[in-house]
């Protein structure tokens, strides 16, 4: 059994770092909307954020929690309420149905989990991540960071930034800024060859489509020619918007 002190010990080694804003917390939970349904929280830490949800009145809240520290804590704290905790690795596990998603992403796997998260069926998801990585995820065709990832990423849903999140409401201090985003699903979904012509195009974004996918070595000259590729053949791949690149990639099946 840890001690409280020591479950609230963050380690560095599972990206831990918990938001102390009891504002940003209390808008997280209202905007997920949680009266009534079922919620799947990832990464719950010590409680801050489930608590904020569990206010607003949820049928049942899931906490998916791989710190066998914060489990404990958890596990005390929440004693006899409608939470579910449960003991692992996001990522391994097979998740529960939910209506709404929360949580305070690790950076340094949230593509992995938004992606995840992307093959569930559910109403919203808000979530607080990388500043950067929001930015990215909401850019638009011509933006500096409009990327592969912004292109995934809103295929796969609505993407709205709420708001920053300055790194100073974090303890420990994180060396980046984060922002609270609402992702709402499509229902789409992108075949492993979408995939892989997404991956093509963007790894040389400010190629023409033509050049782009020749130099990923995965089509011949043939393949990416004018004939049929048209007037995409010589357009900027980061000038495509998501439907266009989707629209290429049917071309080149």
């Amino acid at each position: 059994m840890f001690s409280e002190e020591e479950a609230m010990r963050p380690k560095k080694s599972l990206g831990q770092n918990f938001l102390i804003d009891q504002n940003i917390l209390r808008k997280e939970a209202k905007l997920l909307d949680p009266q009534g349904k079922t919620v799947l929280e990832i990464g719950p830490g010590d409680g801050r954020l489930s608590e904020k949800i569990l206010e607003l009145g949820p049928d049942r809240l899931f906490a998916i929690e791989k710190d066998k520290r914060m489990c404990e804590l958890l596990g005390e704290k929440f004693k006899g309420s409608n939470v579910t905790l449960i003991e692992g690795d996001v990522l391994e596990l097979e998740l529960p149905e939910a209506d709404v998603v929360a949580g305070n992403i690790p950076y340094y796997i949230t593509s992995q989990i938004i992606f995840k998260i992307a093959r569930m069926k559910y109403e919203r998801a808000v979530l607080i991540v990388q500043k950067e990585f929001a930015q990215k995820m909401a850019a638009k065709s011509k933006d500096k960071n409009y990327g592969r990832l912004s292109v995934t990423a809103q295929l796969a849903f609505d993407v709205e930034v709420v708001q920053l999140v300055p790194r100073h409401l974090f303890r420990p201090v994180p060396k980046v800024d984060s922002a609270m985003i609402i992702l709402k699903p499509t229902g789409k979904t992108l075949t492993q060859f979408q995939e892989n012509v997404i991956r093509c195009l963007f790894t040389h974004k400010n190629k023409t489509v033509r050049n782009a996918l020749l130099d990923s070595k995965m089509f011949d000259k043939e393949e990416a020619g004018e004939e049929k590729l048209g007037a995409f053949a010589k357009r900027k791949v980061r000038t495509l918007a998501k439907e266009e690149v989707l629209e290429i990639a049917g071309l080149l099946q």
